[in-house]
């Protein structure tokens, strides 16, 4: 039935149809009510093809009236085309109105070519007439110096010790921590009773230290001056003996002077 309806739509477009054919578009569609949206459709695509309709349906009384065989041939297409969802009237349009392909000359296509070939002259000329750029101008050397600074020599670390046994019992007049505390006055002056602590301080030497070391140690009772130094990962010793006690201030002298020595 949809066939009959799109042959009668065709038919209306046309004006060929009958008023018994316009009632029977109104009787299928009022049977078929699921055919309008295709009857709406082709509605709207009929104004594009009626040309061509008008064409393929020509009549008996028009002295050039198409061969049958072109007729329906034209009007099988049609069909097709309606049934598409975006009919391709400029194909439609190019079947029948497409002139006999003329005859094509040799000079349209010896044109192009010649073209080129002026085009190609023309940029080679222009590449080889072109200045030449100037040579850019010589940059001035850049030296740039890496060396770096001598770092500042770390100052020495200096570690001072007493050992005395008796201890207290000497009395108020012994000024013996006094001179060497007044000897360096920036520097701690450790005091030990026992001689085994005094080994194990003479044994240890600071980890973080990046100078020289340095360790003064007076064993009071022997009446002895130890100096014991690490500079330079060179070690260097030296001792000192008094036969008095008023001789302290000058051995006292004699084992810093020894010390500026080392550290030069």
């Amino acid at each position: 039935m949809r066939d009959e309806l799109l042959e009668l739509v065709m038919n209306k477009a046309t004006g060929r149809a009958t008023e018994e054919e316009l009632h029977r578009i109104d009787a299928i569609l009022e049977q078929e009510p699921n055919l309008w949206d295709d009857y709406n459709q082709w509605h709207r695509d009929m104004p594009a093809l009626r040309g061509v309709m008008c064409f393929a349906a020509a009549t008996a009384e028009d002295k050039h009236q198409l061969p049958e065989h072109i007729q329906k041939e034209l009007r099988a297409r049609m069909r097709v085309a309606l049934r598409r969802p975006q009919p391709n009237y400029d194909r439609l349009m190019e079947l029948v109105n497409k002139p006999p392909n003329p005859q094509p000359s040799w000079r349209w296509a010896v044109a192009p070519a010649v073209g080129l070939a002026a085009i190609v002259v023309i940029s080679l000329v222009l590449f080889n007439n072109r200045p030449e750029a100037e040579a850019p101008a010589e940059l001035p050397e850049v030296v740039i110096n890496f060396q770096q600074q001598p770092a500042a020599p770390a100052a020495p670390v200096i570690q001072v010790a007493l050992l005395d046994i008796v201890g207290a019992t000497r009395g108020p007049e012994d000024t013996t921590l006094q001179q060497l505390q007044a000897a360096w006055p920036k520097v701690e002056v450790y005091q030990f009773s026992r001689s085994t602590r005094s080994e194990d301080w003479l044994s240890q030497w600071p980890l973080t230290a990046n100078g020289p070391v340095c360790k003064i140690f007076y064993n009071q009772s022997a009446g002895e001056l130890q100096l014991i130094a690490i500079v330079n990962e060179q070690k260097h010793e030296a001792s000192f003996e008094l036969n008095d006690v008023s001789e302290l201030p000058q051995l006292i002298q004699q084992a810093k002077a020894q010390l500026d020595e080392w550290l030069k």
